[in-house]
């Protein structure tokens, strides 16, 4: 899957802050300040509102800010990502259920999505622009590849909390644990669904931090030969994405810290080799 890895070459020179896009910042600043008010609010809806148990939750809300107007359909995977490729699937590590990445989205009002959410994405694709034809790079775009990252876990959540079960691999329908969210039945073998819900609640407090100074060995580069797009996370733990436009791809650990990137990237290898076993 991954060939070469690539270090952050952060020199004395990289370690001055600079921005391809400087008002970038109030696009983060947006969805720390929602969270930071509404964060609660929103994973109790967003837990609760396609548990069979639930009644009367009310009209659907956006998931970044709570807004009820002008609701959109956000992707939880952008399309340049994937290419805009429709036919492109990704498969779910815990009913092994095929679903298409074009189809995956979730509710964002119009100004989160074609407002904040759209500048932070052409932000990135600035940022991948640069890094692939010079490897340098500043920390704070570092920083903000990584806040684009953690919106990515974030939004992986909401999508497994609104999707249902069904069954698992080739096993028959179940009426009972088919009407339940996929993210609560992740945890089914510890009896505990609500840690689906803390898990939600932490990917929000994490957006919510404005310094990345502390996580910047947590995040991984590498070159790939692979000729698609690959996504894979462990909620809560790490989480992998390729540009396949730039034959890159990036891991980062959501909560680990490292004193060095060596050996963040040698745990990363470890992870991404066993899920290509799998």
């Amino acid at each position: 899957m991954c060939t070469v890895l690539i270090r952050h070459l952060i020199n004395d020179c990289s370690k001055l802050k600079h921005s391809l896009m400087p008002d970038i910042n109030l696009n983060f600043k947006s969805l720390r300040v929602n969270f930071r008010k509404h964060g609660i609010e929103i994973s109790e809806n967003v837990f609760h509102r396609f548990h069979p148990a639930t009644l009367n939750i009310g009209d659907e809300i956006c998931v970044f800010c709570k807004s009820t107007f002008n609701l959109t359909k956000e992707h939880v995977f952008p399309k340049w990502l994937f290419e805009k490729n429709t036919n492109i699937r990704f498969i779910s590590s815990v009913n092994r259920q095929s679903q298409t990445y074009n189809k995956a989205v979730i509710p964002t009002c119009s100004d989160c999505n074609n407002d904040t959410l759209a500048e932070i994405e052409k932000h990135i694709i600035k940022i991948l622009d640069v890094l692939d034809s010079n490897p340098k790079i500043f920390t704070d775009e570092l920083e903000d590849i990584i806040r684009w990252l953690e919106i990515l876990d974030y939004k992986t959540q909401v999508y497994d909390c609104r999707r249902k079960y069904i069954k698992y691999d080739d096993s028959e329908y179940d009426p009972f644990w088919g009407i339940l969210p996929l993210a609560h039945m992740r945890h089914f073998m510890e009896m505990n669904p609500f840690k689906a819900l803390d898990y939600l609640r932490r990917s929000q407090r994490r957006i919510t931090v404005k310094s990345k100074d502390n996580r910047l060995n947590s995040l991984i580069f590498f070159r790939t030969s692979r000729p698609h797009f690959d996504f894979f996370c462990q909620p809560d733990e790490y989480i992998y994405v390729s540009f396949p436009m730039y034959k890159m791809a990036v891991f980062y650990f959501l909560r680990k810290e490292f004193d060095n990137v060596k050996d963040a990237g040698k745990e990363a290898l470890y992870y991404i080799d066993q899920v290509s076993k799998s």
